[in-house]
């Protein structure tokens, strides 16, 4: 049976700090005042927290959370089946709210505001409209895409917060805990390198350090070592800063096949058989994160920062 690491209070919920601060406030004033929860947007990077702290906000109310993707959300008759399951003050979690087509999302205006939901029935020039009361809910939207949004729905939300990238001792900090939630020995070294790959993303950081484990347990090893760390981030292609070698490959291409000039998304997308959403999102942040590479109208283009980088690191892809 697989562990759980996640956090299940505020208490055990590392960084975000001024984020829970809030949370608990408006929690405390909503049960003082009988009502429910304020909407919630959480936006940001993946791989931050939003639906662990989702799942927390609802442990901390003693309440069920119902959790979509929004995706899935295609017709009116799904968006009523959810809404209409929710028991007085539950959680309704949507991640990747950005992706809810129009009808949808317009739908949920007069939820979100007035607990209510138009059912339309008739056909054209003979319809009737009947107003559904819901039982009062906290809607928690996620989402990468915070300006993919529409201004109605964003100003329904009581709260709309940014994730805050972790400090590395906040990562530190949380491969420490989760090692011990899942009995992993490890040393203060491992867990600073773990830390310093994992693109100060709780996500990655938690992935790294159960992928050390695998090794050591290969290599006989009763403790994760800086050692155990170096050979497991060979072995799965894990290069400086947490780049993988698609980021090389990258860098690559920007500095040999087009050198060091100017090139545009539509031709980089067409030569790595990629969508430009994932070149941008999975591929470009870090990169422009460590200044590794520039962008302006005129396309991408590989910095001095990211040839050193490219220079260092490219070559052990091929000694794996």
């Amino acid at each position: 049976m697989q562990k759980d690491i996640q956090p299940k209070t505020f208490s055990d919920f590392i960084g975000q700090n001024r984020l829970i601060t809030t949370i608990k406030a408006m929690i405390d004033n909503a049960e003082r005042k009988n009502q429910s929860l304020d909407h919630l947007l959480f936006y940001g990077p993946p791989g931050l927290g939003k639906t662990t702290l989702a799942n927390i906000i609802a442990n901390q109310l003693n309440v069920k959370v119902h959790q979509i993707q929004a995706g899935i959300l295609e017709k009116k008759s799904d968006l009523i089946a959810l809404l209409t399951n929710v028991n007085e003050n539950d959680i309704i979690f949507i991640d990747e709210i950005h992706s809810l087509n129009k009808t949808i999302e317009e739908s949920l205006y007069s939820a979100m505001e007035y607990f209510t939901f138009n059912m339309t029935f008739g056909v054209d020039g003979n319809q009737k409209i009947i107003k559904m009361k819901l039982k009062k809910f906290t809607l928690i939207g996620a989402t990468t895409k915070i300006h993919s949004l529409s201004k109605p729905l964003k100003e329904r939300f009581g709260l709309i917060s940014f994730f805050q990238q972790y400090s590395f001792d906040e990562i530190c900090k949380i491969i420490t805990i989760s090692a011990r939630k899942l009995s992993i020995e490890i040393d203060e070294e491992a867990i600073k390198l773990i830390a310093e790959f994992s693109r100060s993303t709780p996500r990655i950081a938690n992935h790294l350090l159960k992928r050390c484990d695998d090794f050591s347990a290969k290599m006989n090893k009763n403790l994760i070592s800086k050692e155990v760390v170096n050979k497991t981030f060979k072995f799965i292609e894990l290069y400086q800063h947490g780049l993988t070698r698609e980021h090389l490959e990258y860098l690559n291409l920007l500095r040999e096949n087009f050198n060091e000039k100017w090139v545009s998304l539509q031709t980089i997308t067409a030569i790595l058989s990629t969508s430009k959403d994932q070149l941008i999102e999975d591929i470009e942040s870090i990169l422009l994160q460590e200044k590794y590479i520039e962008k302006s109208s005129k396309g991408r283009r590989i910095t001095s920062l990211g040839i050193n980088y490219l220079i260092k690191n490219f070559k052990l892809t091929n000694t794996v």
